[in-house]
């Protein structure tokens, strides 16, 4: 079993058309993981998610990387989630979509499904989880996406061995 190294309260957020995807971790445990979708129009998912899970730090995609993906309007979105954080005290950390990918390609570890597994193996909670192998003609599952904003988490701070949470209270 693993645990994040940094022992702060972490929200990783990962936005996408179906609603925003979060993980969060406190004390280097996962405790909260999941997708909000919005109702109506709004920011109602992010308000929602800042009152479930009182992070100090938030994690998001950096759309302003070389190498970004995101539409024009997922990357405004995501600038919008940083200065809402920004305003609220919160600690924003960006991180490129593309380093963590190539950080998991250094590992071995190329396509989502593998990365999601990788992800459960440290975090056995997440193991049910953990979405079936895509075929080219499905539609993505949305569950990826709590892997994707771990991997985000991941990628910036790392984790650590971890033999019992209870040793470490």
């Amino acid at each position: 079993m693993r645990s994040l190294a940094d022992q702060r309260a972490i929200l990783g957020i990962d936005p996408t058309k179906r609603g925003l995807a979060f993980v969060f971790f406190e004390g280097g445990r996962l405790l909260d993981w999941g997708t909000r979708r919005p109702r109506g129009k709004g920011f109602g998912a992010f308000e929602a998610i800042l009152n479930l899970c009182p992070a100090d730090v938030i994690v998001l995609e950096d759309a302003t990387a070389l190498g970004c993906e995101r539409r024009p309007k997922m990357g405004r979105l995501l600038a919008l989630l940083a200065r809402t954080a920004e305003a609220k005290g919160l600690v924003v950390v960006k991180v490129s979509r593309f380093d963590v990918r190539r950080g998991w390609t250094l590992r071995g570890v190329t396509r989502k499904h593998a990365v999601a597994t990788a992800i459960a193996e440290d975090f056995p909670v997440l193991e049910p989880s953990v979405p079936r192998p895509r075929k080219s003609y499905m539609d993505e599952e949305a569950r990826v996406q709590v892997f994707d904003s771990a991997s985000l988490v991941l990628h910036v701070f790392g984790t650590v061995a971890s033999d019992s949470f209870a040793a470490r209270a």
